[in-house]
């Protein structure tokens, strides 16, 4: 199984589209796939998908040590911790691929969102074994979409990665971030076992392909990351977003469907041995 993460300097980037779509391009070639929220920030799965209510969220999988059951006849009972294979549930638009959603109200400055060391140390831990078990579940790629800028969650989430898909909008705060983000974090946390690509989103129509082709030199040469996406605006993908749907629909002429289906490529490859 490999594990794919996809993250960014900051939100609005168009990441969990990506993600999202890469999911579900793995899951029609045949790969089971995996897609977790753990976007702890701003979750998003629980309002795409709505027609989903599932038991457990990810974020269960760390901080629920007991959790009272919702029941009239015992109101004092209590429910163990869910194991990671409680979590995954049927995503009903494609038979290869299960999510696993986050929780909807996180809590700020508690449990993923706290910057307690000791605890994200004991949740490393957890999702090493979580990762584990679901390549026993037989999963051949699980997509994780994290929670932008530099958080411990998503840091784990980093260590824990085959590859990283960094979505960045190209401006200047997008560039300047980016290379941050790279430079102060990526760098420390080393490559030894882990793929770093850079996609560029939501490219304005009648970028000079000249600069798109200077941003790309800029992360190759400067800090050995290659580009593996380069995707334009599209005011219907942005109009599909205003209502809450960010899975695009089968359209060979659609270039980001094209992109993504090359970028799909570029992982299997790139990932298989």
């Amino acid at each position: 199984m490999k594990t794919i993460i996809l993250h960014s300097y900051k939100g609005g980037t168009g990441k969990t589209t990506i993600a999202l779509n890469i999911a579900i391009g793995f899951a029609k070639k045949g790969y089971k796939t995996l897609a977790i929220d753990a976007d702890l920030n701003a979750p998003t799965f629980e309002s795409i998908f709505t027609g989903l209510k599932p038991k457990y969220k990810f974020n269960d999988l760390f901080e629920m040590q007991k959790m009272k059951a919702k029941s009239y006849t015992d109101k004092n009972a209590e429910l163990n911790p869910p194991t990671p294979k409680d979590l995954p549930v049927k995503s009903l638009i494609h038979e290869n691929l299960d999510l696993i959603f986050a929780n909807s109200k996180p809590q700020f400055g508690v449990g993923l969102l706290s910057m307690d060391k000791n605890f994200h140390a004991e949740a490393l831990k957890r999702l090493y074994n979580a990762k584990s078990e679901f390549e026993k579940l037989g999963y051949d790629y699980l997509i994780i979409d994290t929670s932008p800028s530099l958080n411990l969650a998503s840091i784990n989430s980093i260590i824990i990665a085959d590859a990283s898909l960094i979505v960045l909008r190209p401006n200047k705060y997008g560039i300047a971030g980016t290379t941050f983000l790279l430079k102060e974090l990526y760098s420390m946390l080393g490559t030894v076992k882990r793929k770093d690509y850079i996609i560029f989103n939501q490219i304005v129509v009648g970028t000079p392909e000249k600069l798109v082709t200077q941003w790309q030199k800029h992360f190759k040469k400067r800090l050995g990351v290659e580009t593996v996406g380069t995707i334009h605006c599209n005011c219907g993908i942005a109009l599909n977003m205003l209502f809450g749907n960010l899975i695009i629909e089968d359209d060979t002429e659609n270039e980001f469907l094209v992109a993504i289906d090359k970028i799909i490529k570029k992982l299997h490859h790139d990932l298989k041995n």
